[in-house]
């Protein structure tokens, strides 16, 4: 069976024989595994004509009894660390695996155990596995304890694994055939080959996609193994709608099952049901644990770390689907590879209005941003879009590396993009694992579409804007700043003022008078303001007030500390207006 699909195989792919000269017949039909040292998985494949009885023996190593509470995302409630398992080639689940369970532990070598037993497999194709993976910690006598630590004070160091590795092996007998691991990995390359989209044997810090486009609706399987713990997935796929950027499948921690291995493995199986289209489908790596190292038992399928996609259908044509590149088409704004301490902006101007994805990759934690970027209106100053934490999602490596990637709606006129970073875990010097597109920290803005962004863009051209009455911003501490400014008609002002309160009072605050009688007709005050970002005492004030004709002085007054450029505290979103903004109200643009 396994050798007539090969052949198909071979034919479609453009492979040549991809199992008949591979065919072992060496120890009478046993397929066996018996040298686990250099690599950290072996395999075999072995194929039965028939149901079938099969005998194994293995030999391996672990703790005395499996796991029944987790305390770590790296652990294998199997509580092995050298065992075998066995495939089923066509439906890529385990069917067989080493336990503590199935075998008994060696009197000669405390760790050793080993495994003699018959099992009942039905007339297919196999894969025969043996992983041997030194690992971090596992469980003993109820307790949690560290490998290293036990491989130093009970085996004498190193050397024990290294004097027991070469004693470890797996032999199935009773198999019609056998064959090598080059046979398997074709055989894996031309099952791949089928797939609309492979992207399998993915290495650490990655971040690959594969587009596709789609000239009817078609349904497709997808086959999906990464790595995930507790609601967070650090080696993981998603898809896309090419062009709305819109995520259409995401490989979610509580939606995966356990793969085999560390319980940290996780797998999907799914099924999607795509329009015509285009479309694209990612898949992203953290710094560890991968198909190129396993720092912890790998799972049952390893070779196919990583998405497949493929027809769900077994008459599914083929022809309906092309290649797809897609473009990402040169950005409106790049403010990237932002290091600490950073305080930037850049503007631009649409003369109609436009949909723009917005890329930003930022550090956000419990809710709150400290790294992030927002956009505002430049002609009245207002936040129109901002990084909030409840919006972005994990951007690989630590969880505090938070990502925004979506397409936002914005009317003709100018804006200015801003992104602040704080003093520590940014490009070139993370205090922690760094995201997995690390040269995007910062925000990007990109034009959707196909039409030239020269007919509907222009470069925003800061000048002294019509539309503010006054400013006082960038306030130091221990300031007092004033500024008269007339009203020839009676207007409605729009008032945007940043400073410092807590509780009830004000430290850092603006007013304003009445030129005429000194009387005061506006005051920041505590209870009227909001969290300005950062610190909860970084208070702002953005509203409306309406002033008679007249002559009018607007104050603002800091205290010794916390102010701008001088911070004891988390800084406010929009540090550099620290002060007081009086801006024209439904103004004309």
């Amino acid at each position: 069976m396994l050798v007539k699909k090969l052949k198909y195989f071979a034919a479609v792919t453009g492979l040549l024989t991809v199992m008949l000269s591979s065919v072992l017949t060496a120890q009478e039909n046993e397929a066996v595994i018996d040298d686990v040292r250099g690599r950290q998985v072996h395999l075999v494949g072995f194929t039965l004509n028939s149901d079938r009885t099969v005998h194994i023996k293995a030999s391996g190593a672990g703790g005395e009894k499996e796991i029944n509470r987790i305390h770590n995302h790296s652990e294998d409630r199997h509580n092995m660390f050298a065992y075998a398992w066995i495939l089923n080639a066509q439906t890529r689940k385990m069917v067989w695996r080493m336990t503590i369970g199935n075998s008994k532990d060696d009197w000669w070598e405390k760790w050793n155990r080993i495994c003699k037993l018959d099992i009942e497999l039905k007339k297919g194709e196999y894969e025969l596995y043996y992983s041997a993976v030194e690992p971090n910690y596992f469980v003993l006598n109820e307790g949690f304890f560290s490998f290293g630590k036990i491989m130093k004070k009970i085996f004498e160091g190193d050397q024990w694994w290294e004097d027991n590795i070469a004693s470890w092996k797996v032999s199935v007998s009773g198999v019609d055939e056998v064959f090598d691991t080059k046979a398997v990995l074709k055989y894996q390359r031309a099952v791949k080959g089928q797939a609309i989209v492979d992207l399998t044997g993915i290495r650490d810090d990655k971040y690959v996609s594969k587009s596709f486009s789609l000239r009817e609706t078609a349904r497709f399987k997808i086959y999906a193994i990464g790595e995930g713990y507790k609601g967070e997935m650090y080696d993981s796929a998603w898809i896309i709608d090419a062009a709305t950027r819109d995520k259409i499948w995401e490989m979610r921690e509580y939606d995966t099952e356990y793969a085999g291995g560390a319980i940290k493995n996780r797998v999907v199986r799914d099924e999607i049901t795509l329009e015509p289209g285009e479309y694209s489908v990612y898949y992203k790596t953290d710094d560890s644990h991968s198909a190129s190292k396993w720092n912890a038992n790998p799972p049952y399928d390893p070779n196919f770390w990583g998405i497949i996609l493929s027809g769900a259908d077994e008459d599914f044509d083929r022809s309906i689907v092309e290649e797809y590149t897609e473009v990402t088409r040169r950005p409106i704004v790049k403010l990237d590879r932002l290091g600490d301490d950073e305080d930037i902006e850049q503007g631009f101007t649409l003369l109609k209005p436009a949909k723009l994805r917005i890329y930003a990759i930022g550090e956000g934690r419990s809710g709150e941003m400290y790294d992030y970027g927002w956009i505002t209106d430049a002609r009245t100053g207002r936040t129109v879009w901002e990084m909030r934490y409840r919006e972005t999602e994990h951007a690989g490596g630590a969880n505090k590396n938070r990502l925004f990637d979506g397409i936002e709606y914005f009317e003709p006129g100018s804006y200015i993009v801003h992104f602040v970073t704080d003093d520590s875990h940014s490009y070139e010097d993370w205090n922690s694992s760094r995201p997995y597109d690390p040269e995007s920290w910062g925000i990007k803005i990109y034009p959707v579409g196909k039409g030239k962004i020269s007919a509907y863009v222009r470069r925003y051209e800061p000048e002294e804007d019509r539309n503010i009455i006054l400013q006082l911003i960038r306030v130091g501490n221990d300031e007092h700043v004033k500024k008269q400014f007339t009203l020839k008609n009676d207007s409605e002002v729009r008032i945007y003022a940043i400073g410092e309160g807590e509780w009830d009072e004000m430290y850092d605050y603006g007013w304003i008078e009445d030129f005429e009688t000194g009387r005061t007709v506006w005051k920041m005050r505590n209870r009227e303001t909001r969290r300005a970002g950062g610190s909860s005492k970084n208070r702002l004030f953005d509203g409306t007030i309406r002033l008679k004709a007249g002559i009018y002085i607007a104050h603002y007054i800091t205290d010794d500390s916390h102010a701008y450029n001088d911070w004891n505290a988390m800084p406010p979103r929009d540090k550099a207006h620290w002060g007081i903004t009086i801006y024209r109200y439904n103004s004309e643009k």
